[in-house]
């Protein structure tokens, strides 16, 4: 067993781990360890002779809801021990020289706000410490000008957040891709337009729900490639598996599906 102390080990890990032949590497822990596990594992490029195994101690498990057989702890062991490999599909981003791959899901817009607050709020149950998070965000957040090209389809506007979802949901407790299922090699969707208070006390509880489809407010699609462009003067900060990411001078992202890249064990069944 290694223990992580500080944020990378788990990818660099994952990534001697892989590169040295190991064909199965479990993450314990919550989102952010899932995403440098699948990253190291990823990048070591060992062409699916990894598996990736799960076990849920962390604060939001997201990425869990969508693999069967991982939503609890002895449920989880129980598919380490007898499980099968089923291949997902993963998100990757690229932007200036860097690139970098995401298991759930990523966001921009006030998704950046929300994962500041997170640092600053102790720890407590994942739903309820992204919903504190998100109320402060409103307070500091100003939506952003956006162009978007969705598959070819242009979307300019003015948003809160583009969320994008390989998972169901992110935040912990957040359906912002209900539909969405990571084996069927596209990414799902949802733009929320500039909201004020009332719009934002209708929409929100939607979202928790995974309601939101048909709301004149949101817009929900899917896509196999993303591109983003921030059209002020505000660079574009973006989050992946609710990790934060923050290149300076940023104007423009690249997301793409990778259809079957990730090995990952699943209940039998």
């Amino acid at each position: 067993m290694l223990e992580t102390s500080k944020s990378g080990d788990a990818l660099s890990f994952a990534h001697d781990l892989a590169r040295g032949g190991t064909t199965h590497i479990i993450a314990a822990g919550g989102d952010g360890t899932i995403h440098e596990v699948a990253n190291g594992i990823l990048r070591a490029q060992v062409q699916g002779r990894c598996t990736l195994g799960l076990i849920p101690v962390g604060t939001g498990n997201d990425f869990v809801k969508v693999v069967p057989g991982t939503r609890t702890l002895e449920q989880a062991l129980n598919t380490i021990a007898h499980g099968v490999e089923r291949r997902y599909d993963v998100g990757h981003v690229r932007w200036h020289d860097e690139e970098e791959y995401f298991v759930n899901g990523m966001g921009t817009g006030i998704d950046v706000e929300v994962v500041r607050q997170l640092g600053h709020l102790p720890r407590m149950p994942g739903t309820l410490k992204y919903l504190l998070a998100l109320l402060r965000a409103l307070f500091y957040y100003k939506p952003i000008n956006l162009v978007a090209q969705l598959d070819g389809e242009q979307i300019a506007r003015q948003v809160m957040i583009i969320a994008v979802g390989n998972g169901v949901c992110q935040g912990g407790g957040f359906y912002l891709a209900p539909k969405a299922s990571p084996v069927d090699g596209r990414l799902d969707v949802c733009v929320v337009d500039r909201l004020n208070l009332a719009g934002i006390a209708r929409v929100l509880p939607q979202i928790m729900r995974g309601t939101q489809e048909g709301d004149p407010a949101v817009l929900m699609r899917t896509a196999q490639t993303i591109a983003v462009e921030a059209t002020d003067e505000r660079p574009l900060f973006f989050s992946l598996d609710g990790e934060l990411r923050q290149p300076a001078g940023l104007r423009s992202l690249h997301v793409q599906i990778l259809p079957g890249a990730l090995p990952v064990l699943t209940e039998e069944a």
